[in-house]
């Protein structure tokens, strides 16, 4: 959990400071919103092949490799100027920081059994929201007063510190939890066996699972792209003060995985919570779009309760995933759901600068709506637990 919070203020911490990014180079907001999204392309370009690292070389070396990787990457910031070489490190950065999730995912495959699997798995996931709160807490403050190369070395220190816990800690997976995920019929199709040895990719949930996933990537990242900024530019907030509405966001959000974790556990549906959940959020985010034109004091409450349900859904679909692939693809398996997120999270910032231009910042939430309106259909609600 340590080296995923760190993983995510890395990957997902440039948001949280895009003011002082866009004033340090003389950008426009849709400018510095493409910026924001090249870690996500990083990740794009080098993860299905750590997947691959991952399932031959074991979880510990790989995710201490990552983070000491993308504390360099990091670094590299003080050596460059100008938005292209900004983007070159932030796309360096995305590069290195892909394996720490699907590693950790396929330890909680092998470490815990199916009816403890959904809040083993919203725990870790848990630690997206934390380390989002902990970065819109931190980062705005220290740009505010270092800008944004100083705030960016706070991330860089978390992935350097998380190294050595990684590789004292991160206990390789023990036997018998390892044969009971081979024993078990599981997931989102309640057809997959997690030990088998054909490519899960031949059934059709798992693909549904992923495509669910990068839908509802769309809103999630374009809200933790613009909330900051359109609590600055639509309701005139200091950037300090948005940060902190957007961290209190992260422990509901937080606390939504683990719930429905438990969930899931105890009813054994990994995926119908997410499918309601995706109508809820589209209802949710089109009245952000249109509510506080006229009513402008729903802004806030409605910004925060898109900013938890966006939240909500990973541990499920990230459990299901890998309980359809097994632990003999599982690492594969979790580097393809990150890689087509990361499809996801790379190109929703380059969609959203291009309504932002044509129709202003509170299209993006209707525009978010409609993919959370296409994750419920494209949901397999069937699944069962053996």
């Amino acid at each position: 959990m340590a080296a995923q919070v760190a993983g995510v203020t890395a990957m997902y911490g440039v948001p949280f400071v895009l003011p002082q990014l866009r004033d340090a180079y003389g950008m426009t907001t849709a400018q510095a919103g493409m910026l924001a999204g090249l870690p996500a392309f990083g990740l794009l370009l080098t993860l299905l092949a750590w997947g691959v690292v991952i399932d031959r070389f074991g979880e510990r070396a790989t995710m201490a490799l990552s983070l000491a990787l993308t504390a360099g990457a990091l670094g590299l910031l003080a050596a460059v100027r100008g938005p292209l070489g900004v983007g070159g490190v932030l796309l360096l950065a995305g590069a290195a920081g892909g394996p720490v999730n699907a590693a950790s995912g396929r330890l909680i495959l092998s470490w815990f059994s199916a009816r403890e699997r959904g809040l083993a798995m919203g725990i870790r996931q848990s630690a997206l929201p934390l380390g989002m709160g902990l970065a819109a807490l931190a980062l705005p403050a220290a740009a505010e007063r270092w800008g944004f190369l100083g705030a960016m070395m706070l991330p860089a220190a978390a992935a350097a510190a998380s190294v050595p816990l990684v590789l004292l800690l991160s206990a390789p997976p023990s036997r018998a939890a390892g044969a009971d995920a081979d024993g078990r019929a599981a997931g989102a199709s309640g057809a997959a066996a997690p030990g088998r040895r054909s490519s899960p990719y031949r059934e059709r949930a798992l693909w549904r699972v992923h495509g669910v996933s990068m839908l509802l990537g769309v809103p999630q990242i374009a809200l933790m792209t613009y909330a900051l900024v359109y609590l600055v530019e639509e309701h005139g907030w200091a950037a300090p003060a948005a940060g902190a509405v957007v961290a209190a966001a992260q422990v509901p959000g937080a606390l939504g995985r683990l719930l429905l974790g438990v969930l899931s556990d105890r009813t054994g549906e990994r995926m119908r919570p997410v499918r309601a959940l995706s109508a809820v959020s589209c209802a949710a985010l089109l009245l952000l779009a249109a509510a506080p034109a006229a009513l402008p004091w729903t802004a806030v409450p409605l910004l925060l309760g898109c900013l938890v349900l966006s939240m909500c859904h990973n541990g499920l679909t990230f459990t299901s995933v890998a309980e359809i692939a097994g632990t003999s693809w599982a690492g594969r398996a979790l580097a393809v759901q990150n890689w087509l997120q990361a499809v996801s999270t790379t190109l929703t910032p380059v969609l959203m600068a291009a309504v932002i231009t044509g129709a202003g910042l509170p299209a993006v939430f209707a525009v978010s709506a409609l993919f959370a309106a296409a994750a419920v259909a494209a949901a397999p609600v069937t699944s069962g637990r053996s």
